[in-house]
């Protein structure tokens, strides 16, 4: 039995209260446990007095669950935290609150609401859902007296099964289905526990189990995660059958076997074999002839053989009664009835009114719903509803509303594949060839195919002062502080270094300009030199210098943007961050002999070094500068039009035909047409003002049909045809990144690669 919860403030635990006799009357059931009321004295954690534990002994997972109410609201919530054996493991709780605010990601019907999570500095972690009345589903069982009826175990496994299945879309690993963790409320199935498996930390050596895990974990763990791997998405569906076999069976091992072991499950093979007895396996043969086949699915030792969530969601769908919904057997809803008799709502304070971007305020504005107890004393149902949602309420006979497709307008398609990168990622990624991604670190590039998301090569001792940027061809360049490096893209073999320009025999090398396969050109500058730089050419195949060309300090002098190579010409703009404000010039540079052709100014533009970058389409110099876009003919300098936005412009725009594509500082994306300056669409994204813009990114699709928003919070997809929204992604950060995208989107034919720090996810697009 798991040890009473002690409060960390005051040191009390169960044991302090009184002990209960024979002679205090009828005893309640498990699910009960322990009997404590109102009266039992106060034992807080953070601002919520603990009111009733909600575990079941013998049904533990990676975390403990109790009611309790928030002191300052009178709201009674399911209280999760740590067991008491990890509680003490400082990463475990850092990793623990982490998840907790990553939960707040997961959407559906079935995802218990976060209302509440552990401040960072709180020594004991913990979340609370807003789920009052609640059983986790062994309290539910036990209140039963058995498992569930065959129609209410398939409901369920709709509900949890939608759940996935949005949450995989969106790149989200849930990694903590477990019984426990399944909550059965009067208005359906409420699924917490997002994460405990990450928060165990890594495997143990030579066990395969998470270092810290409390006694040996869900009895759903799959195998492969026994085997020491990380939480995938097949995982999930593996728990969700472990869940799904107790629920149907009661018996805690029912995904394992009689012995609690994995057994040699291949695909949905019914009648499994115990390895050690030659019987059949007690578990899948307990389970109802029609969810065996399903369920041993789910089970599946291969992940290959596991089903997809949107197919368990079909599947179970299908198999609804279609007039009169399963119902919650009567025993639980008399179970969660007393429930709400037990703990009756204490008379809420006056609630203080917050800030409008105060981060729980939205959440909190919803009044948590009332319970009628005696709709609760009969039989509650399930029934599945409108826009691939279902609702567990107390029914007649009436025919359930047919269900919608799954999918729904808004939803990220599930990733193609997802990679870690393990080392620090010290400038861009670089697409290369719309087939690699070279992703830098410090003194290492891995490549990554873009097709599969596997590592095609990693080079070490490459040690580099600025981003990877293509030469043409099959290089790319590593720049470093005396030398320049050229790596092949498809190998990753090191093709030449030149190590000539280091400021003594030649002029030292401060970053490249363009390159065209045959020719790099790039800006170099001597010590004793400050008013002046140097543009050199050098040819790539007999890496030897074709040209030198001595220009103005202030030309080049921005090292984050390049210049703009035309047919003929090189231009150099005066950006820079030595001389602010300077009205905007071109001097044009012959592009095979490095003669000063012209220079000219542009009126009414002025360089500022983090504005964003220009870009030329044609004739046409697009600037932008405070909350203006201009544009000049490059040839005359005559200004061709201004579009004013409602904000600053922070990042760089995103041209495809004649349409230009922005995002100001109020997270209102602009499409204009470049002819005319004229708007062509506007849409202001869903995420909240306080999200600093600054971090944000305009991006197109290969084919150029979607618009991709990044903000700090996540990339929504726009058609680039009217600004209509088709997703919107938000893929899980960790540790102190927990709740924050820190990120960029690369675009290759047909995918979307989105980077969240040190992770890439590959969407499908156009």
């Amino acid at each position: 039995m798991e040890p009473p919860m002690p409060d960390r403030r005051t040191g009390r635990t169960d044991h302090d209260a009184p002990r209960r006799t024979d002679h205090d009357g009828p005893r309640r059931t498990d699910h009960d446990a322990p009997r404590r009321t109102d009266h039992d004295g106060p034992r807080r954690i953070g601002p919520y007095r603990v009111l009733a534990a909600l575990d079941v002994p013998g049904y533990a997972d990676d975390a403990r669950r109790c009611l309790a109410r928030d002191v300052r609201t009178g709201r009674t919530v399911v209280l999760t935290l740590p067991h008491a054996a990890a509680a003490d493991d400082a990463g475990y709780r850092v990793r623990f609150r982490a998840e907790a605010e990553n939960s707040r990601r997961l959407r559906g019907p079935w995802v218990a609401p976060v209302v509440d999570v552990a401040p960072p500095g709180a020594e004991l972690p913990w979340v609370a859902h807003d789920c009052f009345p609640a059983l986790t589903l062994p309290g539910a069982l036990a209140a039963h007296g058995g498992p569930l009826p065959e129609d209410t175990v398939r409901a369920l496994g709709a509900a949890l099964a939608e759940t996935l299945a949005v949450a995989h879309a969106n790149g989200l690993v849930h990694a903590g289905i477990s019984p426990q963790a399944v909550l059965l409320t009067p208005d359906g199935p409420r699924l917490t526990g997002y994460g405990l498996l990450r928060a165990r930390g890594v495997a143990a050596p030579h066990t395969g189990r998470p270092a810290g895990a409390h006694g040996d974990g869900p009895a759903g763990l799959p195998p492969e995660q026994h085997a020491g791997e990380p939480p995938r998405p097949h995982g999930d569906v593996y728990a969700l059958g472990a869940v799904l076999a107790y629920a149907a069976t009661g018996l805690k091992d029912a995904a394992t076997g009689s012995k609690g072991a994995a057994t040699g499950l291949k695909g949905p093979a019914i009648n499994r074999m115990d390895a050690a007895t030659g019987r059949k396996d007690a578990g899948l043969a307990a389970l109802p002839p029609g969810l065996r086949e399903t369920i041993a699915a789910c089970l599946s030792p291969d992940p290959a053989h596991r089903p997809q969530p949107g197919t368990l969601v079909r599947e179970f769908r299908s198999s609804v009664a279609p007039v009169s919904p399963a119902r919650l057997p009567g025993a639980i809803g008399a179970a969660l009835a007393d429930q709400v008799a037990r703990h009756p709502a204490d008379a809420p304070p006056p609630e203080p009114v917050e800030p409008a971007d105060h981060p729980s305020s939205a959440r909190q504005g919803r009044s948590r719903r009332s319970v009628v107890v005696t709709a609760l004393g009969g039989a509650a149902g399930l029934a599945l509803g409108a826009g691939g949602t279902a609702l567990w309420r107390a029914v007649t006979d009436e025919r359930p509303a047919r269900p919608e497709p799954l999918a729904v307008r808004g939803v990220a398609p599930a990733p193609l594949w997802r990679r870690r990168i393990e080392t620090e990622i010290e400038s861009p990624p670089l697409l290369w060839g719309n087939s690699r991604l070279l992703v830098p670190g410090a003194g290492v590039v891995t490549a990554v195919r873009v097709r599969d998301g596997q590592k095609a090569w990693t080079r070490d001792n490459v040690w580099g002062i600025g981003p990877l940027s293509s030469l043409g061809g099959d290089l790319v360049l590593r720049p470093g502080t005396r030398e320049l490096i050229a790596l092949s893209a498809r190998t990753g073999q090191v093709t030449w270094v030149e190590r000539s320009y280091d400021g003594e025999k030649r002029p030292q090398f401060r970053y490249p300009l363009a390159a065209d396969g045959r020719t790099l050109w790039f800006l170099a500058q001597n010590h004793d030199q400050e008013k002046t730089a140097t543009v050199v050419a050098y040819d790539l195949k007999t890496r030897k210098e074709r040209w030198r060309t001595s220009v103005p300090g202030g030309f080049g002098g921005y090292d984050e943007h390049s210049a703009v190579l035309r047919a003929d010409s090189l231009l150099l703009s005066n950006r820079s961050e030595s001389a602010p404000d300077a009205p905007w010039t071109y001097l044009a540079l012959g592009r095979h002999d490095g003669a000063k052709l012209w220079t000219r100014t542009y009126k009414g533009v002025h360089t500022v070094a983090n504005d964003p970058a220009e870009i030329v389409s044609g004739d046409l110099l697009i600037t932008f500068a405070s909350d203006v876009v201009s544009a000049h003919e490059i040839s005359s300098g005559a200004v061709r039009w201004r579009f004013s936005c409602e904000d600053f412009l922070y990042t760089d725009g995103a041209l495809h035909a004649r349409t230009l594509y922005v995002t100001d500082g109020n997270a209102v994306t602009y499409a204009i047409d470049v002819v005319h300056g004229r708007l062509r669409w506007r849409r202001r994204s869903a995420v909240e003002a306080a999200s600093p813009m600054s971090e944000s990114e305009t991006v197109l699709s290969h084919s150029g049909r979607t618009v991709f928003q990044v903000n700090a919070s996540e990339v929504e997809a726009l058609d680039a045809a009217d600004g209509s929204l088709r997703w919107r992604f938000a893929p899980v950060a960790e540790g102190a990144s927990a709740g924050a995208l820190t990120g960029s989107v690369l675009s290759a034919p047909g995918v979307a690669v989105v980077r969240n720090d040190r992770t890439f996810y590959a969407l499908p697009v156009d």
